[in-house]
């Protein structure tokens, strides 16, 4: 089976529909980290001071057959018009191990259970 890592950057806000949507697409486990960013137009406060959002980067592995779904519907939550609120973008796996083949498993038919 072949693997595929998905990079989601989104706010803070919208941490939990981004989960909630990866694993309806078929996502399961993800690691979550917390950081700052700053866009391309440097935005300020009422004081002059800079504007540094909070973001939420989370990290998946999934099957390549999943890559297209999962982003399709993150493209949902992360596109507004000509807005973007995020990014998302995958990678594929050359080599991997520690990856629990029996979640995959469950994943999988899951997936069926949900398609028939």
């Amino acid at each position: 089976m072949k693997f595929t890592a998905i990079v989601v950057i989104a706010p803070d806000d919208l941490e939990d529909k981004v989960i909630r949507h990866a694993q309806k697409a078929g996502a399961s486990g993800m690691t979550i980290l917390h950081g700052k960013g700053i866009g391309g137009e440097t935005r300020t406060t009422f004081f002059g001071l800079t504007f540094e959002g909070t973001q939420s980067v989370l990290l998946m592995v999934v099957g390549s057959h999943l890559t297209a779904r999962i982003l399709k519907e993150l493209h949902g939550i992360l596109v507004r018009g000509t807005d973007s609120l995020g990014l998302a973008f995958a990678i594929p796996i050359e080599h991997l191990t520690g990856i629990d083949l029996r979640q995959v498993v469950k994943f999988e038919e899951r997936l069926r259970h949900d398609d028939s």
